[in-house]
């Protein structure tokens, strides 16, 4: 199991003298993409991303922070930690000031029968100047597997946003999905967009049945990521539905666009 911490430099140009601390927490569908509601589950195969703040750390006349940052999972009901990575030496340079350190850290839950449990991420960030150090616990629930998206978000950082005449591309995938008799699937996935009046923004939505053999699915889907051109301004949702047309269960996950003017 791969564990991966992504740091991004954000925001002062004086040493902070308070204690460091998270904020803004959450669980998010990608890095700094749409936040999770609360409490949601997920799926073997997914992977879990939790974006925070980390504020009041040391900051240089320079703009450059200095800390160490460490990760843990642990899973209830399981003495030793899933995976454990002892706190390690960052730095970044904070060009628009401030002492934000904005920080993204994510796991890849392993596809396989023993994944569904209780689990904890835990972040552990020192400042090294003060030796003050703050901890954050984001607990978190894998389900068994069943019919459902995973790893799904628009590629990239921060994607819910963009300006018209860019490009989206959405990445999903699909798990918990049954074959026929014939050792095929059946799987119906459609893509639509609403505007802000809930109305499709095209009168056809994307549709397309996959009919893969055990060997082409060995149990994920993975799909092409789905290009989205983006030409006017607009809030917008983007609805992806599937339907396992063996089981005749479905899935459907909805995510924010908002395309602002480039003016």
């Amino acid at each position: 199991m791969l564990i991966t911490l992504a740091l991004l430099g954000a925001t002062t140009l004086a040493p902070s003298q308070g204690e460091p601390k998270f904020e803004n927490e959450r669980f998010t569908y990608g890095p700094l993409c749409q936040t999770r509601k609360k409490d949601e589950k997920y799926l073997p195969g997914d992977v879990v991303h939790v974006v925070a703040t980390a504020k009041g750390l040391t900051t240089n006349k320079d703009g450059m922070v200095k800390y160490l940052l460490g990760f843990e999972i642990t899973k209830k009901g399981q003495e030793k930690a899933v995976q454990k990575s002892e706190p390690q030496e960052k730095e970044t340079l904070n060009w628009l000031g401030g002492d934000d350190v904005p920080i993204i850290a994510y796991w890849p839950i392993p596809r396989d029968s023993d994944s569904p449990g209780d689990y904890t991420m835990k972040l552990t960030c020192i400042d090294p100047k003060t030796k003050k150090e703050t901890t954050l616990k984001m607990p978190f629930t894998v389900e068994k597997t069943r019919f459902g998206f995973v790893q799904t978000h628009f590629n990239g950082v921060g994607d819910q946003v963009a300006v018209a005449g860019q490009r989206r591309f959405l990445q999903y995938n699909l798990v918990g999905f049954d074959f026929d008799k014939k050792g095929k699937t059946d799987v119906t996935v459609t893509i639509r967009v609403l505007d802000d009046k809930g109305n499709q923004t095209v009168d056809k939505p994307l549709t397309s049945t996959i009919k893969h053999d055990t060997e082409d699915a060995p149990g994920i889907m993975s799909f092409r990521p789905m290009l989205l051109e983006l030409n006017k301004a607009g809030n917008f949702k983007v609805e992806v539905s599937a339907r396992c047309n063996v089981s005749k269960k479905d899935a459907k996950e909805v995510f924010d666009l908002k395309v602002l003017d480039g003016k």
